[in-house]
C-alpha cells in the first residue's frame, strides 16, 4: 500500500509520464500505471480497467492534437479499433476468470520482451521503415480488421492497448509520415481502450477515483508532449522506452514473488 498523501503526488508525477510517453511514441500508459496499481492495493484486473481509463483520458488529448495538425486516417483506425474492440472486449470477460498470478507474469513477460525489442533498436539506431506489404487497398482494410482483434484481446487480458503494435500494423499496411502513423494508431488505440474500459466497468473492476486522478495529469502531459513529438531523436525515444520497459518487468516480477 501506498500513504495517502504520497499516493496523490506520485499518481500527478505518474500520470505526467504517461502523458509523455504516449504524446511522444503512441505507447500506452498501462504499462507505467498498471505496476503503480499493484502496489497501491489494487487487483490485477482493476488495475488493467483502470489503467485502460487513465489510456482512454491521454490518447483524446493526443489525437486531437495529431488531428489538427492532419495526422490522423480516420479510415485506418477504425479498421484497425473495430477489430481490437471485439477482441478488447472478450479479453476483459476472461480475464477476471484467469488466476492473477499468470496475468501479473504475462505481463511482467511482456514488458521484458518489449524493453528487449526497444533495446535493440537503440542499441542499432534503428529507424522507422517506409516498407509497406504489397496488398489491395482493400484487403489491407481487413488485414488490419483480423490482426487487431489479437491485439484487443491483449488489451483485455494484459491491458495492453496496443499503441506501438498498431503503429507497426500501420506501418506495414498504410506505410506513410511516423507523425500520421502515430496519431492513427493513437486513435485505434483509444477505440481499442474504450472497449476494454466499458468491459471492465460492467464487471465493477474500475477504480474511478485513482483513474481521474491519474488521468487529469496525462490529459494535460499529452496535449503539450505530443506537439514536441518529431522534436527528439528516434535512438532517444527508444533508449528511454526499453529503460521503462525493463524497470516495470521487474517491478511487476518482483511484486508477484
Amino acid at each position: 500500500m501506498i500513504p495517502g498523501i504520497l499516493f496523490y503526488f506520485t499518481a500527478i508525477a505518474l500520470g505526467v509520464m504517461v502523458g509523455a510517453a504516449t504524446g511522444l511514441t503512441g505507447t500506452s500508459g498501462v504499462i507505467i500505471v498498471v505496476p503503480f496499481l499493484l502496489y497501491a492495493g489494487l487487483s490485477f484486473p482493476s488495475c488493467v480497467g483502470s489503467s485502460l481509463l487513465v489510456d482512454l483520458i491521454t490518447s483524446s488529448s493526443v489525437v486531437y492534437q495529431y488531428f489538427i495538425h492532419n495526422n490522423v486516417s480516420w479510415k485506418v483506425a477504425v479498421s484497425m479499433g473495430a477489430g481490437a474492440i471485439l477482441g478488447a472486449w472478450t479479453g476483459a470477460r476472461a480475464s477476471v476468470s484467469l488466476p492473477q498470478g499468470l496475468l501479473v507474469f504475462a505481463f511482467s513477460l511482456f514488458s521484458f520482451t518489449m524493453g528487449f525489442e526497444f533495446c535493440r533498436r537503440a542499441v542499432k539506431e534503428m529507424q522507422i521503415s517506409a516498407t509497406r506489404l504489397r496488398v489491395s487497398r482493400r484487403r489491407a482494410y481487413f488485414i488490419a480488421f483480423t490482426a487487431s482483434i489479437g491485439i484487443g484481446l491483449l488489451t483485455g487480458t494484459l491491458g495492453a492497448s496496443g499503441g506501438m503494435m498498431f503503429f507497426a500494423l500501420s506501418m506495414a499496411l498504410f506505410s506513410s509520415d511516423v507523425r500520421f502513423m502515430i496519431g492513427t494508431a493513437t486513435l485505434a488505440m483509444m477505440l481499442s481502450a474504450s472497449s476494454g474500459v466499458l468491459s471492465y466497468a460492467m464487471l465493477g473492476r474500475v477504480d474511478l477515483f485513482d483513474s481521474v486522478i491519474i488521468g487529469a495529469a496525462s490529459l494535460m502531459s499529452g496535449y503539450v508532449f505530443a506537439s514536441y513529438a518529431q522534436k527528439i531523436s528516434q535512438k532517444t525515444i527508444n533508449a528511454f522506452l526499453s529503460a521503462l520497459f525493463f524497470c516495470v518487468g521487474i517491478l511487476v516480477l518482483f511484486k508477484a514473488l
